[in-house]
């Protein structure tokens, strides 16, 4: 396998990470924030976001970004 293919198979983001009891409890507190608890889609996405590797900050960044773009 040449270097370039190794690094860009390293380069990939898991997007079967499970998220830890801390960052469960942290999205369940931030759904109270919004209409539809963990069932809005801001919260689907930081889900998504958070499970592709992003920080709770980042993740609810983007999530903001796109709700924004409605």
């Amino acid at each position: 396998m040449t270097y370039r293919k190794n690094k860009k198979m390293n380069n990939k983001k898991t997007k079967s990470k499970t998220l830890t009891d801390k960052q469960k409890e942290k999205l369940k507190e931030h759904s109270k924030l919004h209409k539809n608890g963990m069932k809005s889609v801001h919260m689907k996405n930081m889900v998504k976001f958070m499970k592709e590797g992003d920080s709770f900050s980042k993740a609810h960044s983007k999530a903001l970004k796109l709700d924004k773009k409605k």
